[in-house]
Order: C-alpha cells, then structure tokens, then sequence
C-alpha cells in the first residue's frame, strides 16, 4: 500500500504535467510515417520495436509490448500482407517465427525518425549532454502503467 507523500506528490504532479505537455506539444508538430496506410497505435508500436533489431521473435516482441504473443501475430500477419515486415523462420527453433522490416519500411522508419529528432531535438538545447543523459537514464528508470498495476 503507497502512502500519500504531498511534497513528493506535488513535484511528481509538476513533472507529469511537464512530460504531458511535451507530449501534446510532439504529437500535434509531428509528422507520422505510413502515412498512405491506415496503421493503428499498436501496429506502430509494433514496427518501432521491430525497427530497433535486424530480427525479433513473436515471444519477445509480445513480452516488450506487454501483450500477447497472438495479438502480436495478428498484427504482424497485417503487417505482412501490407509489405511492411517479413516473418521468417528461427533457425534455433523450427516452431518460432522472426519478424523483421522489409527495406522499404526500414527506410520509412529510419527517416521519420531521423527526421522527429531534428524537429525536437531543440526543445532539448537549454540541457547539457550529462542532463540529457540523465533525463534518458530517469525515464527508463520509469515503469509502464501495465506492468506497476501488477
């Protein structure tokens, strides 16, 4: 049972407000990639963390999205059929399946991203290297909302 802390709880409040703020700000400035496909959340976040390898299983991608590895495989099979990632066979294990991007959605991803981080990378002047270190190193220390509910 969390007790309530109103010091800590009036800074925490501050800095998630500054974060939804910045997120909003993001959202509405940014560019999406895919743009000519109809893609839901889930199936984006689905490429992004393909994007991050050369090659993910179906288990790992469900457990980095915190779903199910047959929610994932509906996905990927959309993907597929849109040309977006290719699903292959695991050499260690004939029954596993790896999903990795086609070229053209590497590229696609690859400049979006390139791109959103030029775009935002300003807002970030006002920190030195060491802060925007730190900021990364604190953010990751943050939980998903799913997984602190458990």
């Amino acid at each position: 049972m969390t007790h309530a802390r109103p010091g800590r709880d009036a800074v925490l409040a501050e800095a998630i407000d500054a974060i939804s703020a910045l997120t909003r700000d993001l959202a509405a400035a940014g560019t999406y990639p895919f743009r000519d496909r109809r893609l839901g959340r889930a199936q984006m976040n689905l490429l992004y963390q393909v994007s991050r390898s050369a090659g993910i299983g179906v288990g790992a991608l469900a457990a980095a999205l915190d779903v199910t590895s047959g929610a994932v495989s509906q996905h990927v099979d959309a993907l597929r059929v849109a040309g977006l990632v290719t699903v292959d066979v695991d050499p260690a294990d004939a029954r596993a399946r790896i999903v990795a991007l086609t070229d053209v959605a590497r590229e696609e991803v690859d400049a979006f991203q390139q791109d959103w981080i030029a775009a935002v990378a300003p807002r970030f002047d006002d920190l030195s290297d060491d802060e925007v270190g730190e900021l990364r190193r604190l953010l990751s220390l943050v939980r998903p909302a799913v997984r602190a509910a458990r």
